[in-house]
C-alpha cells in the first residue's frame, strides 16, 4: 500500500519505489469545490519528506490528479503538465492497489464534505423537479440534493445502515413530515437491500411504517437505535428540513418560473387569419 497514517505528525505518508529506491512524500488532498458535482476526481500534492530520503539529491514536489472511477490520470492532465511531471504521475499510479483507491475515496468524501456543509446556500446550485415538486408534492432527500452532505446511521443489531431523510420542500408549507429510508451499507451485486421505510413526523416525534419489505425487527426497536445512536436527532432532522428548502427556494427563484395560461387573443372577422392562408378570418377558419 502506497498511503499510511503517520501518526507522530498526524500527516498522510505516500511511499513509492522509483528506480529500486524508495521515495517518502508529505500528502495533501483537494478536488472539486462545487458541492453538488458528483465527479471523483482528487488532486494529490506530493512533498517530499528530506529527513526520510537520506544521502539523495533534493526532491521535487509533485501533483497528482486521478479520476477514481476509472482508476486513471485525470483526462488532459498529462497534456497540462511536463513529461518529468507525468512520467511520476504514470509512476504514482502503477503502485496504487486496491486498498490506496479506498483511501482516496475517504479522503475525496472528507474533502467535498467540508465543502458541501461549509457552502453559502446561495451558492448552491441544487437540481429539482420542480413541477412535480410544486404539483405533486415530489419529497427529497437531503443526500440526494448534497450528494456529498452529512450522513446518518445507524447500527441495528450489528448491522450498519444508512439512513435517507426526505422533506417536503414546498415553500409555504408548514409540515414536518419525513420520510426515512433504512438502507444497509452493504451492497449485494451491486445494489444495497433496504431494510424498510418509516414515516415521522419529527416535531411530534411520531413514527409509521411506510414500507416494510422484509424486515423482521420492530419499529420499536429501530426507532430506539436511531434515537440511541444520533444525537440530537430531531434537531437534526428540523435543520436539515430547513436547509433543503432554503436552497429549493433559492434555485427555484432563479430557475423555475409557474406555467402561466396563454391568453387567447380576439380575432376580428376581416383581420387575417392566423393559420397564415392569407384570407380574411370570416373567409377562412371562422
Amino acid at each position: 500500500m502506497v498511503f499510511k497514517k503517520d501518526e507522530s505528525i498526524g500527516k498522510s505518508i505516500a511511499t513509492i519505489l522509483k528506480d529500486g529506491i524508495t521515495e517518502t512524500f508529505d500528502c495533501s488532498f483537494s478536488s472539486c469545490t462545487n458541492p453538488v458535482c458528483t465527479c471523483k476526481s482528487i488532486e494529490i500534492t506530493l512533498t517530499p519528506l528530506q529527513d526520510e530520503n537520506l544521502n539523495r539529491q533534493i526532491l521535487s514536489s509533485h501533483r497528482v490528479d486521478i479520476d477514481l472511477i476509472e482508476k486513471k490520470l485525470n483526462s488532459g492532465a498529462e497534456n497540462k503538465t511536463p513529461p518529468k511531471d507525468s512520467a511520476f504521475a504514470n509512476l504514482f499510479l502503477s503502485q496504487l492497489n486496491d486498498d490506496d483507491f479506498t483511501f482516496l475515496f475517504k479522503k475525496q468524501f472528507a474533502f467535498k464534505n467540508q465543502i458541501t456543509e461549509k457552502a453559502d446556500i446561495d451558492t448552491i446550485e441544487g437540481f429539482f423537479d420542480y413541477e412535480a415538486v410544486e404539483q405533486e408534492g415530489l419529497m427529497y432527500a437531503y443526500n440526494d440534493v448534497l450528494p456529498y452532505g452529512d450522513q446518518m446511521q445507524v447500527n441495528i443489531n450489528g448491522e450498519d445502515y444508512l439512513i435517507f431523510d426526505q422533506y417536503c420542500l414546498l415553500p409555504k408549507c408548514s409540515c414536518t413530515d419525513t420520510n426515512l429510508d433504512i438502507v444497509s451499507v452493504k451492497e449485494t451485486n451491486g445494489e444495497a437491500e433496504k431494510l424498510c421505510s418509516l414515516t415521522l413526523k419529527y416535531a411530534k416525534k411520531r413514527w409509521g411504517i411506510a414500507e416494510w419489505p422484509s424486515s423482521s425487527i420492530a419499529l420499536g426497536t429501530i426507532r430506539f437505535a436511531i434515537e440511541e445512536q444520533n444525537t440530537d436527532f430531531y434537531k437534526q432532522l428540523l435543520i436539515r428540513h430547513k436547509k433543503l428548502k432554503a436552497i429549493y427556494l433559492n434555485c427555484r427563484q432563479k430557475n423555475f418560473s409557474a406555467v402561466q395560461p396563454i391568453k387567447t387573443l380576439k380575432i376580428g372577422r376581416n383581420d387575417p387569419c392566423p393559420c397564415g392562408s392569407g384570407k380574411k378570418y370570416k373567409k377562412c377558419c371562422l
